[in-house]
């Protein structure tokens, strides 16, 4: 009780402190191009979301910004193949590592948020600290988790510099679990998004769905950086694409390289795989599937149940090169798209068409399905149905990719990730200028 009581005065008279607007202006040793960014996963933790925010420190770089990152503690379970992510990050970019916060305010007086508040605080003041003799032009945070956002609007504050938001998933308007939602959420976010300068989305669908739910937000403020793939990461990035090989001959190597969360669990796909497979035998020495990628206990268990264990193959977390080179050795790649992932890309779709490979959208209409269909790159087929998921296939079979090959290079040379990069740091650029300007 009494260590809870002193946790709570501590963190109180922190954030009070943070939240005090600076009456004197920052000195600046060196005015220029200079970004805090938040992240609560950076290299070496090699989960998906660290590949858009590392993007942002490597081709910010090369357009001259100087960059201090914060992150936390990569886990021991989310390191593999991390090294080879920690050596992209480029000389001009610090990473800091922020300890996680060992103080339990009562929250009775604190909020709760996404990641924690006392992780919030920490990030801040952390920050701060850091940079009190080098402060930044501009503060930006990536989530989810969402406790960066919090923490930068408090860095940005301190600072009185330009503060950019940049949500990889939503906030309080998730499906999913995988960010905890509380009380406090709804008016910490909106909170944060009034005192942004700029929020990127990553679909113009999760775009539109904040402007409806928050009205509050300023469209101005609002801007369209979607995902992206990396040309590095492909070893023939370039090639010709080849022939789906669907004929009876050939077995069908129908591959999902990614991981396999709670909220994009395989069942579905692999009953309707089932259904095919007992309903026409014939089809049993002609579908291999390959599962590759860090999974939920729920899909462990949709895997481990399959009736045909003999056709599947499940391969754990393999680096960003070897996930690629499996994509272009498949014949099909998988995509799960549940109703609530309407308003997703999923990452792993920029790396499926980087690989030149069709793809089966497995599950419901969205943003998915309208872009392979608009590229002419895959097929959409829903659930429940073995018969359904064979006349899948048979189109597959029947899909020329050469058709569509123009499109769809000419939508990932629109979506490399350098070329987001460069869009992203010209609204940033702006909004650096006129700051300078207005406190000239």
């Amino acid at each position: 009780m009494l260590q809870t009581l002193a946790d709570t005065a501590v963190l109180g008279a922190d954030w009070l402190r943070m939240e005090r607007p600076r009456a004197r202006r920052i000195h600046r040793e060196q005015a220029g191009k200079h970004l805090a960014l938040l992240a609560w996963a950076l290299p070496p933790t090699s989960s998906a979301g660290v590949y858009r925010p590392l993007s942002f420190m490597q081709y910010g770089c090369r357009l001259g910004w100087r960059i201090d990152a914060f992150c936390s503690e990569a886990p021991h379970t989310l390191r593999e193949h991390g090294e080879e992510l920690l050596a992209r990050v480029p000389r001009e970019a610090t990473l800091h590592v922020v300890p996680p916060s060992s103080r339990e305010p009562s929250y009775r007086f604190f909020p709760r948020v996404d990641g924690g508040f006392a992780n919030a605080l920490a990030y801040a003041r952390h920050a701060i600290g850091t940079m009190s003799s080098d402060p930044p032009d501009v503060v930006m945070a990536s989530g989810p988790p969402f406790f960066t956002f919090v923490a930068a609007r408090l860095v940005a504050r301190h600072f009185g510099v330009p503060l950019v938001l940049d949500y990889r998933d939503e906030w309080t308007q998730c499906p999913f679990d995988f960010v905890d939602k509380g009380p406090h959420d709804r008016a910490l976010e909106s909170r944060c998004l009034r005192s942004a300068d700029a929020v990127f989305f990553t679909t113009e669908s999760h775009r539109r769905h904040q402007l409806a739910a928050f009205p509050e937000l300023d469209p101005r403020k609002t801007h369209l950086v979607p995902n992206g793939w990396e040309p590095s990461d492909f070893v023939e990035p370039e090639r010709e694409p080849r022939e789906p090989a669907l004929a009876d001959v050939r077995t069908v190597r129908i591959a999902h390289v990614g991981n396999l969360p709670g909220h994009t669990a395989p069942g579905d796909f692999l009953d309707s795989l089932e259904m095919l497979l007992a309903n026409e035998p014939e089809w049993r020495p002609r579908v291999r599937a390959q599962f590759v990628g860090r999974r939920a206990t729920s899909s462990d268990r949709a895997l481990r149940s399959f009736k045909f264990p003999e056709l599947i193959e499940v391969v754990d977390h393999v680096g960003k090169r070897e996930a690629n080179r499996r994509m272009q050795e498949s014949d099909v790649l998988l995509l799960l798209s549940r109703p609530d992932l309407e308003r997703y890309l999923p990452g792993k779709l920029f790396d499926y068409l980087a690989a030149r490979r069709p793809v089966l959208v497995f599950g419901s209409n969205g943003e998915s399905s309208a872009l392979i269909n608009r590229l002419g790159a895959g097929v959409l087929c829903s659930p429940g149905s073995g018969s359904a998921l064979k006349d899948a296939l048979l189109r597959l079979r029947r899909l020329d990719l050469a058709k569509s090959a123009a499109s769809v290079h000419a939508w990932l040379q629109e979506h490399r990730r350098d070329t987001l990069a460069a869009r992203a740091f010209g609204i940033i650029d702006t909004l650096r200028e006129a700051r300078a300007t207005a406190t000239a």
